[in-house]
């Protein structure tokens, strides 16, 4: 049996400039060096390096070895991190993406429960629609999605777990001219600034779908963009009318920044969920995050 330290001698031999230069970047001696790689090609049976030149030249098979060693020595460290979480030693890396709802609605929630009880494991967070994020969780560089699924609910390789279902809301400024219309005219709405975060299809089908029923052109936002915090801001300093998923609007009026109107909207919902390859084995980690994200539905606080 190939030992694991033979293939790290090796990696570290072909990618350095001299048998010296390797051993002093693994702290060992350049004999033990040179013995260690005598011995992984005596169990293998064949030369990894063509010494008869000034310098070590990789073989055909030594540049073989090379791929497969990285690959080899990569998943034994992926497995001693996962060993080691299960001890509670809490080492490892965990990718995700989330949408801007989970961003600002359930991520603040499941990161405060998980990162001081794990401070080894390396938590990175990408922020994007779906559509953007998908190829990285498609390469296998995140671990999961908490995004709406909508794009791809019929896509055979995912396996998706739905979260929740929120309404949509409007808001505005507490001294808004419309803050105490029971239902404003379509007029006076359209005569204020309309802002929002990119949505999932169904909320443009929507938009499209009100307008022409009211016998005019669809309903065409004044502002989209994925930072809540900048919509925020400006309905507060404006008489815009900001729409999102209710308890996150919710959370921003608890702060008194704004004002939820009851307004029926009588549109579609939003509906984060859990985005996972099928075939991907998930690090403890991993699953203790996705387990995290289940349990804040219905906790969303700015506080």
């Amino acid at each position: 049996m190939i030992d694991l330290r033979h293939i790290r001698h090796f990696l570290a031999v072909a990618s350095h400039p001299t048998v010296q230069a390797a051993a002093d970047a693994i702290h060992l001696t350049q004999p033990a060096l040179t013995k260690s790689i005598a011995r992984l090609e005596d169990e293998l049976g064949a030369k990894l390096f063509d010494r008869s030149g000034a310098r070590l030249a990789l073989t055909e098979l030594g540049e073989r070895l090379v791929d497969r060693g990285e690959d080899l020595v990569r998943r034994a460290r992926e497995l001693n991190e996962e060993v080691a979480l299960w001890k509670g030693l809490g080492t490892g890396e965990v990718a995700i993406g989330v949408d801007p709802e989970t961003e600002l609605g359930l991520l603040p929630g499941v990161l405060e429960a998980f990162v001081p009880l794990h401070p080894g494991v390396q938590v990175t967070v990408h922020s994007g629609q779906t559509e953007t994020l998908l190829p990285s969780l498609l390469k296998g560089d995140l671990h999961f999605l908490a995004a709406d699924a909508e794009i791809v609910q019929d896509q055979e390789d995912l396996e998706i777990a739905h979260l929740s279902s929120d309404p949509i809301a409007a808001a505005l400024r507490p001294g808004h001219p419309l803050v105490k219309k029971r239902r404003p005219t379509a007029k006076q709405i359209e005569d204020c600034p309309r802002i929002g975060a990119f949505t999932a299809p169904r909320f443009e089908r929507w938009r499209t779908e009100s307008g022409l029923r009211e016998g005019r052109g669809p309903i065409t936002p004044s502002l989209l963009c994925d930072n809540y915090e900048v919509l925020v801001r400006l309905a507060e300093r404006s008489d815009a009318i900001i729409f999102g998923p209710k308890p996150l609007l919710e959370a921003y009026e608890q702060a008194g920044r704004i004002k939820i109107v009851s307004w029926p909207l009588e549109g579609p919902e939003s509906e984060p969920s859990l985005i996972r390859l099928k075939q991907r084995v998930m690090s403890p980690a991993a699953e203790r995050l996705m387990t995290l994200f289940a349990q804040q539905v219905g906790a969303v606080s700015l506080a």
